[in-house]
């Protein structure tokens, strides 16, 4: 039982250190940048292009399949990479007659992005935004990682990723969206997965 704990104590410091990100309202990403062009007009709006496509490609790398993620990224148009991000900023602006650089950052719309990468069948787990409601559940996972990693591809499968709160012993919380409670119930379900709810919370176990 030490032993397991250990284990999933471990498994808790690995996840918790990847997640944090999965808090935030936004993912964000910035690259300095230098175009030229005929005019300084056009090598802007060619600097900004690279810097979304690039920006796209290292911070959702994170969150998804790198090779399909790149594939997606090099043949959707300029304009509906546009429609992924939230908001941008300029520093370090310098411009000539045929060149522009500069330092550019960009807001990424983790909704959107989701919903693209869905569409397009690239494998994700983009972190929810802080407005999605979540519930919580109580995992009781008697073989350890044994347990802990299929519950975490019963959730992978659908492009959800367990946010985990806290590992103590054998027991796992963590927290999943409101709207994916019924189908992993149901798939928990299948896999042999007993449960109960207790005022809210979602207790599992086999």
């Amino acid at each position: 039982m030490k032993s397991l704990s250990r284990i999933l104590c471990l498994v808790g410091v690995v996840s918790m250190a990847v997640l944090p990100d999965a808090f935030a309202a936004t993912l964000s990403g910035t690259m300095s940048v230098s175009q030229t062009s005929d005019t300084a007009a056009n090598a802007k709006i060619n600097a900004l292009n690279s810097a979304r496509r690039q920006i796209l490609v290292n911070v959702l790398s994170q969150y998804a399949d790198k090779e399909p993620l790149a594939a997606l990224v090099r043949n959707t148009s300029n304009d509906d990479l546009m429609n992924l991000v939230l908001s941008s900023s300029v520093a370090n602006e310098q411009m000539s007659a045929n060149t522009y650089s500069a330092s550019i950052t960009m807001n990424i719309d983790n909704d959107a992005v989701k919903k693209w990468l869905n569409e397009n069948a690239v494998r994700n787990w983009v972190p929810l935004t802080d407005s999605d409601e979540k519930f919580t559940v109580l995992m009781v996972v008697s073989n350890g990682i044994q347990d802990w990693a299929e519950l975490k591809r019963i959730a992978r499968e659908d492009n959800i990723e367990i946010e985990t709160q806290s590992i103590k012993g054998n027991q796992v919380i963590a927290k999943l969206p409101l709207s994916y409670r019924a189908k992993f119930t149901a798939a928990a379900r299948g896999m042999g997965w007993k449960y109960s709810d207790n005022e809210g919370i979602l207790q599992i176990w086999k």
